[in-house]
């Protein structure tokens, strides 16, 4: 057992002292080829284009960045507040949104490249500008600061972009926020009015059935020759006298129900006499102001300076040009080797081959 280990021992020991020796012996084929490739990813490393990367740095904004955005809303009002991580949210979405990426490719990128956009489908350009645009947060708090990268050959290109996406993204989101606060504030104006429509309906409605009844008096009192108010003394007095404006209105005399019938055809509007009106009509101009407003608001903050960038970060010069040394290296050897085994392979085959002629 003990002579079959050293066997194994042995043979090991002489394939890695083969193989060693076939490599040195052919050592000038494995330098060749690992200059050949190293030469060859030198020249790709430095002769390719080199690719910058511009970073924005994002930060959530500030209460008063967003305070125009709360006019005219408060705990007591229909109206709920909005906070900043509300809106700091919607604009990371719209940040991150496939439709804002579209509309800046469409609007920037494509525009840029002038004569080149017929040379590739749009399809295949966009999937080149998605890949260079990188938008993800600095840190595990998805909540705080976020970067967006956008890589170019021109370092002045990929400067001016970056920072037109994030403004792009920024002003959509603006608009988007203060969109709907006015179509919020434009819902319950819309509700408003429409009580006071109703309320204004009723009111008229009202003052026509009292126009109906007092012509109605008026009628008895004109058949019953009672001009002026019947005036009442005694004990039953005040009962009497306190329904002369339900069944008795007659008795009020023509001449005051004549009088009170003019003043109520001739009314121009019924808003005075509308108890609650005034109230209502006061918050639908509260929220028609605030549906008008303008609102100048920020949802997020630039964190930092945008430098130009300086050094590229492609191609790594100094990794292509090593892992073309590894790769030359192993190539070489490897072809050392093969060259090796195809020749002990032809020399035992021509052994095997003479030992034959002799027997024979």
């Amino acid at each position: 057992m003990q002579n079959s280990n050293n066997t194994i021992n042995s043979s090991v020991e002489i394939d890695l002292f083969e193989v060693t020796a076939a490599v040195w012996k052919r050592k000038w084929l494995v330098v060749g080829m690992t200059l050949a490739v190293g030469f060859a990813a030198a020249a790709y490393a430095f002769f390719s284009t080199p690719i910058y990367e511009s970073k924005y740095y994002i930060s959530p904004p500030t209460v008063n960045d967003i305070a125009n955005l709360n006019f005219g809303r408060a705990s007591k009002s229909d109206l709920i507040p909005i906070s900043v991580d509300q809106v700091y949210k919607v604009f990371l979405r719209n940040l991150q949104s496939e439709s804002q990426r579209r509309a800046f490719f469409e609007t920037t990128y494509l525009p840029s490249l002038g004569e080149r956009v017929p040379q590739s489908p749009n399809g295949a350009l966009y999937t080149t500008f998605s890949k260079n645009l990188t938008v993800a947060p600095v840190g595990k708090e998805e909540d705080g600061r976020w970067s967006v990268s956008l890589q170019d050959s021109s370092p002045e290109r990929a400067v001016q972009w970056v920072d037109s996406y994030v403004s792009q993204v920024g002003a959509s989101t603006a608009r988007e926020l203060t969109q709907n606060a006015k179509k919020e504030a434009a819902v319950l104006k819309r509700g408003l009015q429409l009580e006071i429509d109703t309320l204004r309906e009723s009111s008229h409605n009202v003052r026509q059935d009292t126009i109906s009844k007092i012509r109605e008096a008026l009628v008895i009192a004109k058949s019953s020759g009672l001009e002026n108010t019947v005036v009442f003394s005694g004990s039953g007095s005040d009962k009497l006298a306190g329904s002369m404006l339900e069944g008795n209105s007659y008795l009020r005399g023509s001449k005051a129900l004549e009088a009170e019938l003019k003043n109520l055809e001739n009314r121009g509007s019924d808003d005075p006499f509308t108890p609650g009106l005034r109230k209502l009509q006061k918050r639908a101009d509260f929220y028609k102001q605030v549906e008008a407003e303008k609102f100048d608001i920020a949802v997020y903050r630039h964190d930092g300076v945008l430098d130009l960038p300086v050094s590229p970060v492609k191609p790594k010069k100094v990794l292509i040009v090593f892992l073309g040394l590894v790769i030359g290296g192993l190539l070489g050897s490897a072809i050392a080797l093969l060259q090796h085994f195809i020749t002990k392979r032809r020399r035992a085959e021509s052994s095997e081959t003479l030992g034959v002629n002799g027997r024979f």
